[in-house]
């Protein structure tokens, strides 16, 4: 029982043991199992570790590679950018260079295009102006020049002669250079026959010439050149253009200038070869029209003489017929009816007409005829066979052959004393007409003489108003025209009359109307206006016309521009008939209108009164008073009246001029350069004034009538 109890116990221990066992080995197999899964783990960590540290080093590795490739590829990468640069660079530059190279090549291109079209400008020219002028034109486009002159040889004055030479714009129609004497540029340059460039006209010109003889124009200083223009065998001609900086003409301006140049020449040539043309068809034409009228003459004459041969014996008329030697062959029966002579009777010393015509100066008609071969007439006194006085008029009639010889003449003498005394009486009385005009024109010339003493003069004039001037242009030896100027209350009254006609009436009318005035004036009151006083002239001249076109007929009157100055020249009044008021201010011209009216015509009462116009006057205004003869006028250029709009313009410009009595002069030349030839068809005057401080009165002598 023991012995089961020992074998369970042990069976039991042993069980136990190996459950222990089994429990141990399962833990010790956890246990390893953990082991081998830490380890495993752990191997995975250091296998990831490790892993991951080759990675790391791998990628130090990789960058350090990286860095290096990077590095490297950077520094491939700079220089290949370096040469990249340079390559731009340089495409760049040779980008540049083409284009500089294509920039000039197209400006050359087009200058040359603008050459061409410049010479054919030049070349479509035929007359030497146009030639000269389309040269300027053209050189200027291409460059800046002071001056341009062409110059061609004239062989018959040994000189170059430049026509429309051009400075700063003005053209000079001719200068002409002696080619004996070598004393400026143009004359070297044509002697030479080479280009002369001057870049610094007053030192260089005195090494080509004597500046100690030929004084050299100080005033020239720039650059100059001289092209010499060449035809197919010698120089007939210079161009030279003048600069006024220094080192203008560049090599580049020169080659511009010498194509010009060649141009120029053709276009020259050509112009002298159609001018040639020309002269030498005219000079073909004319000998053609010569021959045919002398082959018309001689056929003409031809049958004259036939015909003549048939009438000559029965005309009245006396005919004498000579031969080629002088001898007279033959006279008509008018002949010896005319001076009761036969042929055999007046050639009983010889039939050579220097011994059988007895009157000297008849046998120098007929020496200049055989002399000349060309027809005369002449009148002569003549003796007949009874011992009669006769005139006659006589043709001496050359017959020529074809080599232009005298073969023959033909006098035929007319009757002409019962002419010749009406012509000695007409004569006489003609003389007695002279001499009667003579003693008219020395009394019209005396009248002229005591109206001029009578009316106001420039002195006066200018005595009142410093700045002044008085123009007058009668059409006749006396005027119709006057100006009239006079002083009362400190004040100046003053009026410029147009009467109605010229001449001896008009002067009448003239004397009138001053002595009207006079009277006016005489009896004006301070208060009476410029209006007032021209009714009352008005009044005056009509009691005056009026009883004349009672007498005598016709109607006259007068056209009137009338001023009242006050004494400092400030104020103003204007009246006027017909004759406007005309103020320039400031470069304006005003124009104050007159009534339109003339005096004299009709008679007004106290109700009428002439319009009154007051003008407030300033330093500087230029007034002018003006009859209708000036407006009037007709131009010879196109026989049409000068007009008020011409007038306006021309006292503007007028007004510009600072002296006065140059104004006047200027309104004259325009007045004779306007008429011309023409006829003046009106008196002409004309009265203008400036306005100045110098006109003034200084104290207050008359300042209670202002």
């Amino acid at each position: 029982m023991q012995i089961t109890i020992i074998t369970i116990l042990v069976i039991t221990l042993f069980a136990v043991f190996y459950l222990f066992m089994r429990h141990r080995e399962r833990e010790i197999m956890r246990n390893c199992q953990d082991i081998i899964n830490k380890t495993k783990e752990e191997c995975k960590k250091e296998i990831q570790n490790t892993k991951e540290e080759c990675r790391r080093i791998n990628r130090k590795k990789e960058e350090e590679c990286n860095n290096k490739l990077l590095d490297a590829t950077q520094k491939h990468f700079c220089k290949e950018r370096e040469i990249i640069n340079d390559c731009t660079i340089k495409i760049k530059e040779e980008k540049e260079k083409y284009q500089e190279m294509a920039d000039t090549l197209g400006k050359s291109i087009c200058e040359q295009m603008m050459l061409s079209k410049a010479g054919q400008m030049i070349l479509k020219n035929t007359e030497q102006k146009e030639i000269y002028q389309t040269t300027y034109s053209e050189i200027t486009k291409f460059i800046d020049s002071d001056s341009i002159g062409i110059g061609l040889i004239n062989a018959l004055q040994n000189s170059i002669d430049f026509s429309f030479y051009l400075i700063n714009g003005q053209t000079i129609p001719i200068a002409r250079y002696n080619l004996d004497i070598i004393n400026n540029m143009n004359v070297y340059c044509f002697q030479k026959g080479e280009t002369i460039i001057i870049d610094d006209y007053q030192k260089q010109v005195p090494q080509y010439i004597n500046t100690r003889e030929y004084k050299l124009d100080k005033s020239l200083k720039g650059s100059a050149i001289y092209i010499p223009l060449f035809n197919d065998t010698m120089i007939f001609g210079v161009l030279n253009i003048f600069n006024n900086n220094q080192g203008y003409f560049t090599e580049y301006r020169v080659s511009l200038l010498h194509n010009i140049a060649r141009y120029l020449e053709t276009a020259i040539m050509n112009f002298c070869d159609l001018r040639n043309s020309k002269r030498q068809s005219k000079l073909s034409r004319e000998h053609t029209i010569a021959l045919e009228q002398a082959l018309n003459t001689l056929k003409k004459n031809q049958l004259e003489l036939q015909k003549m041969s048939v009438a000559l014996k029965n005309i009245t008329n006396s005919v004498l017929i000579l031969d080629s030697k002088g001898n007279i062959s033959w006279v008509n029966n008018g002949f010896s009816k005319l001076y009761g002579y036969t042929l055999n009777e007046y050639t009983q010393k010889g039939t050579y007409y220097k011994t059988a015509i007895k009157q000297p100066e008849a046998i120098e008609y007929f020496t200049f005829v055989y002399d000349n071969a060309t027809a005369i007439s002449y009148s002569l006194p003549h003796t007949t066979k009874d011992g009669n006085e006769i005139w006659t008029q006589s043709t001496l009639t050359p017959i020529l052959d074809d080599d232009g010889n005298v073969v023959q003449i033909v006098a035929v003498d007319t009757d002409i004393s019962t002419l010749k005394k009406a012509e000695i009486e007409i004569m006489k009385q003609r003389n007695e007409i002279e001499s009667k005009n003579k003693d008219v024109t020395k009394s019209i010339e005396y009248a002229s003489t005591i109206q001029q003493a009578l009316m106001t003069d420039q002195n006066k004039l200018q005595k009142h108003f410093k700045h002044s001037f008085l123009l007058t242009i009668p059409k006749d030896i006396v005027s119709g025209d006057f100006f009239w100027l006079d002083e009362k209350f400190g004040r100046k009254y003053m009026a410029l009359c147009d009467c109605a006609g010229h001449g001896v009436p008009g002067a009448f009318v003239s004397m009138m109307g001053k002595v009207f005035l006079d009277e006016i004036l005489q009896d004006a009151k301070l208060e009476d206006s410029a209006g007032l006083l021209l009714r009352r002239l008005n009044n005056k001249l009509w009691e005056a016309v009026s009883s004349l076109q009672t007498k005598v007929g016709g109607t006259d009157g007068m056209d009137i521009a009338f001023c009242i100055f006050n004494s400092r020249n400030t104020l103003l009044q204007y009246a006027g008939a017909y004759r406007p008021l005309y103020m320039v201010r400031n470069g304006v011209l005003i124009t104050t209108q007159p009534d339109k009216c003339s005096l004299g015509n009709q008679l007004f009462d106290s109700s009428f009164l002439f319009e009154n116009h007051t003008v407030i006057l300033k330093e500087g205004d230029f007034l002018l008073l003006s009859s209708d003869g000036y407006s009037d006028q007709f131009g010879e250029c196109n026989n049409k009246k000068f007009g008020r709009r011409a007038f306006n313009a021309l006292i503007e410009e007028a007004a510009t001029i600072e002296d006065l009595l140059q104004t006047g002069q200027f309104f004259y030349n325009q007045h004779i350069k306007w008429r011309g030839k023409q006829e003046q068809v009106d008196d002409i005057s004309m009265v203008g004034i400036r306005i100045s401080a110098d006109d003034k009165i200084d104290d207050d002598e008359y300042n209670e009538y202002e």
